[in-house]
């Protein structure tokens, strides 16, 4: 009976044994029924929650590569140009501004400003001359501002002269003859480049047994600076004394490029070794100012200047400009030489006059008046030559 009774107990305690194993069973299959559907309810939950993540993320990056570009919109067109991206809007824009501001001055280049335009300006042109004309000497020249009493000076009088002519003047009035007959009084006078002989200069080829033409600022023991009104200067001695003759010749041979006289002079500027090379032994500066006074030489073509040109272009830089010369006076010889060469220089110049112009609409700072104007010629021959090429490609009319 005992065993019977014990046999009884064991077979309760494990019958209880598999009750609890299968509640404990139920239980796990339960817990992970439950874990399941947790896990379930919360996978959608952790994407879409990712998904916001992705979304708040993405959203400050496109604004943080919209923002700058939103907030240089002034300077797009600076750095559009900058790349050869300049676009015609752009550069008439520039137009307007600067012709605005020369159109409010009362001055030579607010003068030059209304004639272009077609809109005249006959008693501005006629006060102008008038009070050139009051200031020529008795002799034909002009002296410069502060040296009263020391006589004509060279590069104010070719300066005066050239004003005079695109005020109106007539190549055949009398004061542009006394003007000339005292330019060319100066001619091979002591002090003008190439005059006297040195050792030196004559193994170099560049004293009077070698070289003539040149016109004198001054004696040789009175050293020469010379400022131009484009903002140009040279501070050699020597620079100087050879910009100031190129300079009498440009306004000689634009009043009377048929003069006889000329010839001689003509001939000593292209005889000098400076074409082939851009900032040799000669300053970038006497180049220019040879290119320019033989742009009005009865022939404009000839080697010398075809030589000259290709030595400018090839050191034209990417930005623009050229080294170690003013930018204004280059921009200023290329407009007079009539040259196909020049287009392609006036060109990648255009850029840096967009980039540069002030706010109110000119150029430059101390010489805002002529800058400006010649800034503005530049970008109106720009303009027209993109406005011929978009025509010949089919664009759309450009505003």
């Amino acid at each position: 009976m005992a065993k019977a009774k014990k046999a009884g107990a064991t077979k309760k305690r494990s019958g209880t044994k598999k009750k609890a194993a299968r509640g404990a069973a139920k239980k796990r299959k339960a817990k992970s029924k439950a874990t399941g559907r947790a896990r379930t309810k919360t996978a959608p939950r952790a994407k879409a929650k990712t998904a916001a993540r992705g979304k708040s993320k993405a959203a400050p990056r496109a604004k943080a590569k919209t923002a700058p570009r939103a907030k240089s919109a002034p300077r797009g067109k600076a750095a559009a140009a900058a790349e050869g991206e300049l676009t015609p809007r752009a550069v008439q824009d520039a137009v307007d501004r600067g012709r605005d501001w020369l159109g409010e001055r009362r001055d030579y280049f607010g003068y030059l400003a209304r004639r272009d335009s077609g809109r005249g300006a006959p008693e501005l042109a006629w006060h102008l001359r008038g009070d050139l004309r009051a200031k020529q000497g008795p002799d034909g020249s002009w002296e410069a501002v502060g040296g009263e009493g020391l006589g004509g000076d060279l590069a104010v009088t070719a300066e005066s002269l050239w004003r005079l002519l695109e005020l109106g003047l007539p190549g055949d009035s009398p004061v542009v003859d006394k003007a000339l007959d005292w330019l060319y009084s100066r001619r091979d006078e002591e002090g003008a480049y190439g005059s006297g002989c040195t050792p030196a200069r004559h193994e170099a080829r560049i004293c009077e047994h070698f070289i003539s033409g040149f016109f004198s600022p001054g004696p040789s023991d009175e050293p020469q600076e010379l400022a131009l009104s484009n903002g140009q200067s040279v501070t050699s001695d020597a620079g100087a004394r050879l910009l100031a003759s190129e300079r009498a010749l440009r306004t000689a041979l634009r009043a009377r490029p048929s003069d006889p006289r000329a010839h001689a002079s003509v001939m000593g500027l292209r005889g000098l070794p400076l074409y082939l090379e851009y900032g040799g032994s000669y300053t970038p500066a006497v180049l220019v100012g040879a290119l320019q006074a033989l742009a009005w030489q009865e022939a404009p073509r000839s080697a010398e200047l075809e030589a000259g040109l290709e030595s400018l272009a090839g050191a034209q830089e990417k930005a623009g400009d050229w080294p170690n010369v003013d930018l204004f006076f280059v921009l200023e010889a290329l407009l007079e030489i009539r040259h196909p060469a020049t287009a392609g220089m006036l060109r990648r110049a255009a850029p840096r006059l967009v980039e540069t112009q002030h706010k109110y609409g000119a150029w430059g700072r101390r010489y805002l008046g002529s800058q400006t104007w010649i800034a503005v010629q530049v970008l109106e021959r720009v303009l027209g030559s993109m406005r011929r090429a978009s025509r010949r490609r089919g664009d759309p009319e450009n505003p």
